[in-house]
């Protein structure tokens, strides 16, 4: 689930969890009803484990027994054997005996997804995983959800705002825009149609251009003059010769490629990716062309 600060992310994870009731409609998990927290003593679902931002360690006892915790009504035996096998999967095996407070961010994530995968639950709500993350544990903690959906078979359902960890590893996006969901589908989908501007921005860089302004870059079409088209930056390519030209304002380097921002005109700036090597400039004129499948009208 991706979307604004704002758009009811958190709520959802909170609504899905038993943690927040409903003012209209139900939560159902395997046709069961889930019931919010003035139904129940003990607010939650005990097969839906919700991680927050916050972690929600205990501050006094060690990552190995915020572990054992989550199974602190099994057979010791079982409980034992969890535990480490929680360890291995999360990879704190050098950091079990640690409080919370001596452990890295990226540790304390893995900390309370073990625990919340303790008793193998039907579904794993993870609000925001990666926010608080360098890169390094970003990736780490990538994998190991990957892993946990796999080897686990638990349903996973995670908020963020970021698009690039939303479009990398879901099966399904949902995009929130003030408490509706406008769209779900599969990644490769909701990055090529959008459902409208905000979408498409929601889901990477993109170039959004009304319909006037279009024949300009030899795109002849029959929409209203303020339809907008969506343009990803893959689809506007550097050309010596280009049928559309303008001129260089911003440049920022990305390694695997550079993020170029040219100015057609006063009312159109356009972002293309350029390779490595291409050298280019803030000031440049430079030629471009644009793939004209690449053009996908939006709602209004």
């Amino acid at each position: 689930m991706i979307g604004a600060s704002g758009s009811g992310k958190s709520t959802l994870l909170n609504l899905l969890a038993g943690l927040a009731d409903p003012t209209e409609g139900v939560v159902r998990l395997n046709d069961e009803r889930v019931k919010g927290p003035s139904e129940q003593l003990v607010p939650g679902h005990p097969h839906i484990k919700l991680v927050h931002q916050e972690y929600q360690l205990m501050p006094n006892v060690s990552i190995r027994e915020n572990i054992a915790y989550a199974l602190r009504f099994y057979e010791k035996r079982f409980q034992e054997f969890r535990v480490q096998q929680l360890l291995q999967l999360c990879r704190l095996e050098h950091v079990q005996n640690r409080l919370p407070r001596h452990v890295s961010g990226g540790e304390k994530q893995r900390t309370a997804i073990a625990r919340a995968i303790a008793e193998k639950p039907a579904a794993l709500l993870l609000d925001e995983p990666f926010s608080h993350l360098d890169y390094p544990n970003r990736e780490l903690i990538r994998g190991l959800i990957l892993d946990l959906v796999r080897n686990e078979k638990t349903a996973c359902v995670f908020v963020t705002h970021d698009s690039a960890d939303a479009l990398s590893i879901s099966s399904r996006i949902g995009i929130l825009q003030e408490g509706t969901l406008i769209q779900m589908a599969a990644p490769v989908d909701v990055y090529r149609r959008p459902y409208n501007a905000y979408a498409a921005q929601m889901t990477g860089p993109t170039n959004l251009v009304r319909a006037k302004h279009l024949p300009l870059m030899g795109v002849i079409h029959a929409q209203p003059p303020n339809a907008v088209a969506c343009i990803r930056p893959e689809h506007i390519r550097l050309a010596d010769r280009g049928r559309i030209g303008g001129t260089v304002r911003n440049v920022f380097f990305k390694g695997a490629y550079t993020e170029v921002e040219v100015e057609m005109n006063r009312y159109v700036f356009l972002t293309f990716l350029a390779g490595p090597n291409d050298r280019i400039k803030v000031g440049q004129l430079v030629g471009l062309d644009l793939v004209p499948e690449g053009v996908h009208w939006l709602r209004a």
